[in-house]
């Protein structure tokens, strides 16, 4: 369609993540061939998927023509076609292989110390790496050195010795997605996780643009399930200035909610305007401040609120990735 629409005819091409492109004829060129880069990664994923190539081995295997290998703006820079493969193969596919080891395999804590188990021995498996990095056989090396790391977080040798490793295939990594991927794993094992400050209330401003429906769905992502066990909880909602009327229910450890009713038998009737929700999640007041005020009127018990509030999870700025979690998460 862009061809169609501006062929021959655009003198200059600004687009995402490039820069900008001058001249009628290498605009051209350049829409033909990012349409068939797309359409290549996209039907030859199919076509190997068809012969029964996983994922991985469709990454390993596929190779841009000559034409598109050598222009500029297809190379991977950015994006990369053994990474986009993949995102195609799952499209369709899911994450499953369909080899049942595949199917319910143990986390890396678990698995990392069985291999270590396995494998003779944390000594042992550096020993072997070691030499295995004196070669270049970096992608193994990290593969083999990880299950030594979640299996013993704190064996600097092993820290060490993957943080090296991940800078070589850092420094070889033609993306630079892949390449921050790999320096971000080697920051963390030589200087732990990043120290970042609390994350800060969703500001005013990003929270008007949503619809009220999406509040209670961020809500229904922080609900901590387990801590939700046999816990039922009704709320009315009703929005003076939006015309807005919700059903908020937690039941069986979901928070769901259903627009345009309101519940006989709710535990709790809430009349605001959304503009005060907003500044409530914003921490610009808080419940408790804009009830008093008048700003906020219920019916009911309004501590049903406060638990369920209670039951929320405020998510970390920052978590381990390459090495074990040290906070437990339920």
């Amino acid at each position: 369609e862009a061809l169609q629409m501006w062929g021959g005819k655009a003198d200059a091409m600004c687009g995402q993540h490039h820069w900008p492109v001058w001249g009628k004829q290498r605009i051209d060129t350049m829409i033909r061939q990012q349409r068939d880069l797309y359409k290549f990664a996209h039907d030859q994923t199919i076509r190997l998927m068809n012969h029964g190539l996983t994922a991985t081995e469709i990454a390993e295997t596929i190779k841009l023509p000559a034409s598109l290998e050598g222009a500029w703006h297809g190379r991977g820079y950015y994006g990369h076609i053994r990474h986009n493969v993949k995102a195609i193969y799952q499209k369709y596919l899911g994450w499953y292989d369909a080899n049942p080891v595949h199917l319910d395999p143990l986390p890396p804590l678990e698995s990392g110390k069985k291999y270590v188990e396995y494998m003779g021995g944390a000594a042992a498996i550096l020993e072997r790496a070691k030499k295995d990095f004196a070669t270049g056989e970096f992608r193994f090396v990290a593969q083999a050195v990880s299950h030594l790391v979640f299996a013993e977080p704190d064996n600097q040798a092993a820290r060490a010795l993957l943080a090296d490793t991940f800078e070589q295939l850092g420094y070889g990594a033609e993306s630079a997605t892949w390449r921050n991927a790999y320096l971000f794993g080697a920051q963390e094992l030589r200087q732990g996780m990043p120290k970042a400050p609390p994350r800060p209330p969703m500001p005013r401003e990003t929270l008007a643009a949503l619809r009220t429906g999406q509040l209670w769905d961020v809500l229904g992502v922080r609900l901590n399930g387990p801590k939700a066990e046999g816990k039922h909880i009704v709320l009315n909602w009703s929005f003076t200035d939006t015309k807005e009327k919700f059903v908020l229910t937690l039941e069986n450890c979901a928070l769901t909610y259903l627009e345009g009713a309101q519940d006989a038998k709710a535990d709790a009737s809430f009349t605001l305007s959304r503009s005060i929700l907003d500044e409530a999640i914003a921490k610009q007041t808080s419940f408790p401040e804009a009830i008093a005020s008048g700003k906020i009127k219920f019916t009911g018990d309004a501590m049903r609120l406060a638990e369920l509030m209670g039951l929320m999870d405020e998510f970390p700025r920052m978590f381990e990735i390459v090495e074990p979690r040290r906070v437990v998460v339920s």
